[in-house]
């Protein structure tokens, strides 16, 4: 099969949805199949393939189904306003990317937001099955951050068109259990989804675990790790709060923060505040994540909320010793005292009692560490992943034909 994996988003890999895809065109090339990836980067897109890579110019003239995404004026006046317009503006972009390539030569699309996957519906020639990975509920997040209420004007907008968007795949992919119920909680119709958790090639974050990184782990102390970018809704600055209190009792720990984000400032100034910039390293946005977790002892996503998250997957490969919150699909990937520990998202009084049992008891490190490992041989292998994903490629395609 030719495969056209798309997202409005960002490709090289800068997020979870990056991540996802590179992990799907690598098991798609491993199973013997072709893909192509459309995808923005530095604010224009291309077109990757095995060939290379190749910029797509947007096609100028008539954009005809381009009012697909106009919405009535009278939300503009909302709250959401702004987000509407932002969705608008990037749709008119797509769309003109999307006019100017030769879909018939796909016999697959695999989309990875509600934007592509719309403007995909509308464009794609009517033999050619369209599938969809929701790496999450816009309706909820629009909700969780205050955008819309439920109910409202805004969140009938918000949903209906959720709706509208896996209404028109063949099938929708979610990571998690916990996704799918959200969905049902939002009134979005879920007949068409399938939960596949998120897999990555084993064999190759091993390989790159051996990399060197440029850093020295300190011989008298433990590294504790944290991944990702860096946004409230990550909950870093719930461990700085648990590290502090840490801090007061022990001080044979260093944490290591990888990632970048529009809280980083934000957590540098509570870091200096706390007095732990002797503890604490931001190590910016790093290629070498695997490597960087070999030579960690405690891997900790204190997020707010999750889905079924990648850098916690990664930490599970790396046979890391995990403290996680208890959120959304976390709760899917740990089994408490056999494979991590949980505690409630954004208590920074639990999180720390947590930290401390695990930093007075090595054995307790050891065991987590290796019912990680072993719980990622389980679940997380690509193979099984890419399985499950060409099975709905095929049936997709067999309804259509």
């Amino acid at each position: 099969m030719r495969v056209l994996l798309t997202t409005i988003f960002a490709y090289p890999p800068k997020g979870g949805v990056g991540v996802y895809i590179d992990e799907l065109r690598k098991g798609l090339e491993q199973a013997g199949h072709q893909v192509d990836i459309l995808a923005r980067n530095d604010e224009k897109y291309y077109l990757t393939s095995s060939e290379g890579q190749a910029r797509v110019k947007k096609r100028r003239g008539s954009l005809s189904g381009g009012n697909i995404f106009k919405m009535p004026s009278f939300f503009m006046d909302k709250g959401i306003g702004k987000h509407v317009s932002f969705l608008e503006k990037e749709a008119a972009e797509y769309i003109g990317i999307v006019q100017s390539l030769d879909l018939k030569r796909y016999d697959v699309i695999h989309a990875q937001d509600i934007v592509s996957s719309s403007v995909m519906s509308f464009y794609k020639p009517s033999h050619v099955p369209l599938i969809l990975t929701a790496h999450g509920c816009v309706t909820a997040e629009y909700y969780y951050f205050g955008r819309i209420t439920p109910n409202s004007l805004g969140w009938l907008m918000v949903s209906s068109f959720e709706s509208l968007a896996i209404s028109q795949t063949d099938r929708t992919i979610v990571p998690s259990e916990w996704l799918k119920g959200v969905y049902q909680r939002c009134g979005i119709p879920v007949g068409k989804m399938t939960v596949i958790h998120n897999g990555i090639d084993i064999k190759s974050f091993k390989h790159r675990m051996k990399a060197s990184t440029g850093l020295l782990k300190p011989a008298d102390k433990r590294v504790i790790i944290s991944t990702g970018r860096l946004e409230k809704v990550k909950g870093q600055h719930v461990l700085l709060d648990a590290l502090a209190k840490l801090n007061k009792e022990r001080k044979d720990w260093e944490l290591w923060v990888a990632g970048t984000g529009e809280a980083e400032k934000v957590l540098k100034d509570q870091v200096q505040r706390l007095g732990l910039k002797n503890e604490v390293k931001f190590l910016d946005r790093r290629s070498d994540v695997p490597a960087l977790l070999k030579q960690a002892d405690i891997f900790v996503i204190p997020s707010l909320e999750e889905n079924y998250p990648f850098s916690l997957a990664e930490a599970q490969v790396a046979g890391k010793a995990i403290i996680a919150s208890e959120v959304g699909g976390i709760k899917e990937m740990i089994d408490p005292g056999k494979n991590g520990l949980l505690v409630p998202a954004g208590d920074s009084n639990k999180l720390y009692r947590q930290l401390k049992k695990l930093m007075a008891d090595p054995k307790l490190q050891r065991d987590l560490a290796i019912g990680a490992h072993a719980w990622s041989v389980q679940h997380l292998s690509l193979t099984h992943m890419m399985q499950q994903v060409i099975g709905i490629y095929k049936g997709a395609a067999g309804k259509r034909n």
